[in-house]
């Protein structure tokens, strides 16, 4: 099994911190007032559901071996299966222009459903635009993942397919 790790850039890793202080800071904020309502409540509940959902969406690290690349997130993981994946490429993802369908735009990555024009709708664990990878399934799922000695993943899964 091969790991790498996601390297988070300086723009998610300070969005990120900075987002998580203000959000935190309105949770407490609405929860310490002497009149608060249910709405009060119902927001401070709708920020944490909005940071679980990030968090869910989060990528640590991408391990693969001969059965399946598997994204490793800061809570669960997202497995493709090998027989799934009809082509792996380096993409280079820093300069195109996607529309974010649903997800984060560098609160703890670049995650969720977006849509390029160039390759589609697709699924988004990305840290850093830097070494980016386009994963093409038989079903029509894209996805784009991020991680360090992104080249060293392509060319493992490239020789297990020359190998089949």
């Amino acid at each position: 099994m091969k790991e790498f790790n996601v390297k988070w850039s300086k723009a998610v890793r300070s969005t990120s911190a900075i987002t998580f202080i203000v959000l935190a800071g309105a949770c407490v904020a609405l929860l310490l007032r002497a009149n608060a309502s249910a709405w009060n409540y119902l927001f401070v509940a709708c920020i944490v559901a909005a940071i679980l959902y990030c968090a869910y969406m989060s990528p640590l690290k991408i391990t693969a071996d001969d059965e399946k690349i598997t994204i490793k997130k800061i809570i669960g993981n997202k497995s493709i299966r090998f027989e799934k994946i009809e082509k792996i490429t380096l993409f280079q993802a820093n300069s195109m222009h996607s529309v974010r369908l649903l997800g984060s735009g560098g609160f703890l990555g670049y995650t969720g459903l977006h849509y390029n024009p160039q390759i589609g709708r697709y699924a988004s664990f990305v840290g850093s635009y830097d070494q980016t990878i386009l994963i093409e399934t038989g079903g029509g799922m894209k996805y784009l993942i991020s991680c360090e000695h992104a080249d060293e993943l392509v060319k493992h899964y490239n020789s297990l397919i020359s190998m089949s």
